[in-house]
């Protein structure tokens, strides 16, 4: 009995059923197992043998699925989904779709031109984990109100999104409407513009949008991301109905297109708002936090409250160059659709240089209703060029680092003579009261990581939210 369970066992890894690892390469054959020396062809096949704990790597090269490639169509009455995520993995055992180390893989959306709009990926399972790879080109093919989605967080919950880096498409790179603890870690949208639907106005294409449609989808984050060059918003929050945190995170020169061509709306962190169209009776405003952010060169707003219903939190972001460097416009209730200087937020510790409106440093906020503290505005603190290190804003493009956080910089760093070096102002090099880094599991052998800060451990697997000390790590 004992020999025969044995040998089946191994003829369901031979058929690429329950193994740990999944390999695919564009030159594979989906004949195959799976195995390394034997890869799968297409990342469906793939998706669709994973189980709780597989990893799926993908070997370098590039992926052009095609119709015949889509896994689901009609996701929300509308989407055609080319990879539908829709199997739950487990805590500490998520199922993982990642680049192969070392070597780079685009994923090619160009070929997918349905009668619908296009999802990329929509992550409707729970524990997901997505890194290390690229996805371009995908398509808008309808004429009205549309708009087409790299990965969308569509349901699945304790997800993490990666250094995935969504650009030259015509779609949006990453999109929430439900659910809870999931993070978008280190990822790159840019260059991103439709120029088919209404008119090639580019209203509708955001680096990373959260539009949470429930009350309860809570512990969703963003964090080291960077967005430009996106035809409308760099991060756009509005409609969003659960609190969002978007940490450590750049913005610049939205609302162009790749080529600098004004185009869409042009906000660096759009960070609530609910516009000024009907609004549903009961909405509740979410507290939105901003905090140690970028904002350079959007077209629009740096940072922007965008008819919100309450107050948000703006805490060490730097802004500079934008049309308005802060915007805290506030809608002045459910029932009245009129705009009111904005009240109830917080601002702390936030610096604005050189907008390019005049006295647009913070425009539009009563301050007897909000609570300001430290920032160079509002009482405004005199500002120039001498106290910068740099003002080279191509530093934004430098390379990430190996582990795929942010590049240093110099730019918009605080000379340590400047009078406001010692007033912990802008944004924080380095410095920052938390840190995301991503750890290997190290299985019955504890080890003590020197981290920034106390972690607290992200529901999924191998990642951990630092603020200052010595951590235990499992």
């Amino acid at each position: 009995m004992k020999k025969t369970l044995i040998s089946l066992a191994f003829g369901l890894m031979a058929l690429g059923v329950f193994a740990d690892e999944i390999y695919v390469s564009p030159d594979g054959d989906d004949a195959a197992n799976g195995q390394k020396e034997t890869p799968y062809r297409t990342i469906r096949k793939a998706i669709e043998d994973a189980t709780p704990g597989t990893t799926i790597y993908l070997r370098g090269g590039r992926y052009m699925p095609t119709e015949a490639d889509v896994m689901y169509r009609g996701a929300e009455k509308v989407y055609d989904c080319v990879y539908y995520l829709d199997k739950n993995g487990r805590a500490g055992s998520p199922i993982t779709l990642s680049g192969y180390p070392g070597e780079d893989v685009v994923i090619d959306l160009s070929q997918v031109r349905p009668d619908a709009r296009v999802m990329g990926f929509n992550v409707n399972g729970d524990y997901w984990h997505l890194r290390d790879f690229d996805i371009v080109g995908i398509q808008v093919t309808q004429t009205g109100h549309t708009q087409s989605i790299n990965v969308g967080l569509f349901g699945g919950s304790n997800c993490v999104i990666e250094r995935v880096n969504m650009h030259d498409g015509m779609g949006i790179g990453v999109y929430a409407t439900k659910g809870s603890n999931n993070l978008v870690l280190n990822c790159d949208a840019y260059n991103n513009y439709d120029p088919v639907s209404e008119g090639g106005y580019g209203g509708n294409c955001d680096g990373f949008g959260f539009h949470l449609n429930g009350r309860n989808y809570i512990g969703n984050r963003l964090y080291g991301c960077r967005a430009w060059r996106n035809s409308d918003d760099g991060f756009d929050l509005i409609n969003n109905n659960s609190p969002v945190t978007i940490e450590n995170c750049w913005a610049w020169e939205n609302g162009y297109d790749a080529d600098l061509v004004s185009r869409g709306d042009g906000t660096g962190f759009k960070s609530g708002g609910f516009g000024m169209k009907t609004v549903k009776a009961g909405t509740v405003a979410p507290r939105n936090v901003v905090t140690n952010c970028i904002a350079w060169s959007n077209k629009q707003n740096g940072f922007y409250a965008n008819h919100h219903l309450g107050g948000l939190d703006f805490k060490n972001c730097s802004s500079y160059q934008n049309k308005r460097n802060f915007n805290m416009v506030n809608r002045k209730s459910i029932d009245e659709a009129v705009d009111v200087p904005g009240y109830a937020h917080h601002l702390s510790d936030n610096l604005s240089y050189r907008p390019e409106l005049s006295d647009a440093d913070c425009v539009n906020i009563n301050t007897s209703l909000c609570t300001l503290e430290n920032n160079t505005f509002l009482p405004s603190v005199a500002v120039g060029e001498a106290d910068f290190e740099s003002l080279d804003a191509s530093q934004l493009l430098r390379p990430r680092k190996a582990d795929g956080s942010l590049p240093n910089l110099t730019f918009m760093r605080l000379r340590a003579d400047s009078p406001l070096y010692g007033r912990g102002v802008g944004y924080l090099f380095g410095e920052s009261t938390s840190g995301m880094v991503s750890v290997e599991a190290q299985g019955n052998d504890a080890k003590y990581y020197n981290l920034m800060g106390v972690c607290v451990e992200h529901p999924a697997d191998g990642i951990f939210i630092c603020s200052g000390q010595k951590v235990y790590v499992p």
